[in-house]
């Protein structure tokens, strides 16, 4: 498969690095370990986050094309994922979305068998055993070029991981945001909760995770100006016009084409990475391992991460969430203030579209 250099796949895109980011980082860092807390967002980031997009009709003519409503797609990557990919599949479709794609990397559970009993359509895709986001990114972006391509017309790509369940604004469906934004809009950033277990928590197969895993505080990493950590909503109107960028966080455009237009709308993403307690650590501890999927992979990153998780997963489900080790940028290096996420959001978000306590 062909590999894409940077400048191919991001159209040339992606933050730079300034003479006096470095000096004013390692201050930055400094102060940050003075006070016991996690390093900000480095200057570069930040400087970028505030260059990508818009808010305003920059680019009126994005509006040409089919006259026909746009269609609605969901896409997920998947690797052993059995006990949450059904869910994952049928939360995207009661939010309107007419075909879900999920991008099966080689499981050796039943994933796939799970997800075409949701109803989605399942690409086999399995890579050399090793995490590389490189070429996650690469297949994600070709599987949406090709089938936009073979719909002929334009779709709104609704991206996620097997553990993020993301929902319309207020009382709307992705569907209702979709056919109710201005021509012009681009992309959707979301707002995150990052839900954790507690004792009595027993997450089931084919239930939405916010059954049994309520507890959830904000996520405060910033990718944009209006504060999203992710982008996974994108209208593709062509193929080869816009692109996601790695891990969704931000969109990729070429030249002539920046900034993308980003809806004043937003999402309203619950991320279960932590779900039943034996089944999760069994998995981080297998991927982590040396022969493992992170283990194995030169991604220093994703390693730490799943280390990080693994420790917050036993602290949470004793509840001592005080003691959760913290990776926000600027925040202390451990606690997390925890509650029902019905108290984080307004009254109109309360509601949830799936019928609870049951299978989807």
């Amino acid at each position: 498969m062909k590999r894409w250099r940077n400048q191919d796949f991001f159209f040339g895109d992606g933050p730079d690095t300034g003479l006096l980011d470095f000096p004013r980082y390692g201050v930055e860092l400094a102060v940050a370990r003075l006070r016991r807390r996690n390093p900000p967002i480095p200057p570069w980031l930040r400087r970028y986050a505030s260059t990508w997009q818009t808010f305003e009709a920059a680019h009126p003519h994005t509006s040409a094309g089919p006259s026909r409503e746009p269609l609605v797609y969901g896409l997920c990557q998947a690797w052993n994922e059995e006990d949450v990919i059904y869910a994952t599949v049928r939360n995207l479709f009661l939010q309107g979305a007419d075909r879900v794609f999920v991008i099966d990397d080689g499981s050796d559970d039943d994933t796939a068998a799970e997800a075409m009993a949701a109803g989605a359509t399942v690409i086999s895709d399995a890579s050399d055993g090793t995490f590389d986001e490189v070429r996650r990114t690469e297949r994600l972006v070709r599987v949406i070029e090709e089938r936009t391509e073979e719909a002929g017309r334009q779709i709104w790509w609704i991206v996620v991981d097997a553990d993020e369940f993301p929902r319309g604004p207020e009382r709307m469906t992705i569907r209702d945001l979709a056919l109710s934004l201005p021509p012009w809009v681009d992309t959707v950033g979301s707002r995150v909760l990052e839900h954790y277990p507690s004792r009595l928590s027993a997450p089931k197969p084919r239930h939405h995770p916010l059954d049994e895993l309520p507890n959830a505080h904000w996520n405060t990493i910033r990718f944009c100006t209006a504060g999203h950590w992710k982008h996974q909503m994108l209208l593709v109107r062509r193929p080869g016009e816009l692109r996601f960028t790695f891990g969704r966080h931000t969109i990729a455009a070429p030249a002539a084409r920046k900034p993308v237009v980003e809806s004043e709308a937003s999402l309203l993403m619950h991320h279960f990475p932590l779900r039943d307690l034996e089944r999760t650590e069994e998995k981080f501890r297998l991927a982590n391992s040396a022969a493992g999927r992170y283990g194995a992979s030169s991604d220093t990153f994703v390693q730490q991460r799943t280390e990080g998780r693994l420790k917050i997963l036993r602290l949470a489900y004793e509840e001592r969430y005080d003691l959760l080790p913290n990776t926000f940028p600027g925040k202390p290096l451990k606690g997390a203030a925890v509650c029902d996420w019905r108290e984080l959001v307004p009254p109109a978000e309360r509601e949830v579209r799936h019928p609870a306590g049951g299978p989807l």
